[in-house]
């Protein structure tokens, strides 16, 4: 069991809402169905049921007119696997580290193919301190045309910025 990606589940609410969860827009007013959200994600409808037949799915999305927040990161979860081409036994393969309902944000984790488990993808602080290691190693190589490189691409996004205030 990967118990650090357990911080990209989504809790099971019994009003179907967390505000702290995802930003505000994402929980004020109505749910979206079942159908909606297969759609958006490419899933056919009749691949949606049999997920819960098959009891991957915690719920039957046809039993329902609107899904809470964490039926919806299952279903969108599961959904964009099978969407993506995962059979039976990839989808048994990927899952079996992870603890149902299989409730997770996408946006928060990803699978390592060589390492055979799912991971968290780093928070802004750890990809600059990666970045910070990564200038002090080209520094180190005496990479002057990578680092004068990424010094330009820097100020032209920095100037982009600039101009888009309003001031």
């Amino acid at each position: 069991m990967n118990t650090d990606v357990d911080s990209a589940r989504v809790p099971e609410d019994p009003h179907g809402s967390h505000p702290t969860l995802f930003p505000l827009a994402e929980v004020a007013g109505t749910r979206p169905a079942p159908r909606s959200v297969c759609d958006a994600i490419g899933l056919n409808w009749l691949a949606a049921a049999q997920l819960h037949e098959r009891g991957w799915l915690s719920f039957d999305p046809a039993s329902l007119e609107a899904l809470t927040i964490s039926q919806e990161a299952e279903l969108r979860f599961l959904g964009a696997l099978v969407a993506g081409g995962c059979d039976g036994s990839l989808l048994r393969k990927l899952l079996s580290e992870l603890r149902p309902p299989y409730a997770y944000r996408l946006d928060r984790m990803y699978y390592d193919w060589q390492e055979g488990q799912w991971r968290l993808l780093p928070r802004s602080d750890e990809l600059r301190e990666r970045f910070d290691r990564w200038v002090d190693e080209l520094v180190e190589q005496g990479d002057g045309a990578k680092l004068e490189s990424m010094e330009r691409k820097i100020q032209d996004a920095t100037c982009s910025l600039r101009s888009q205030l309003p001031w």
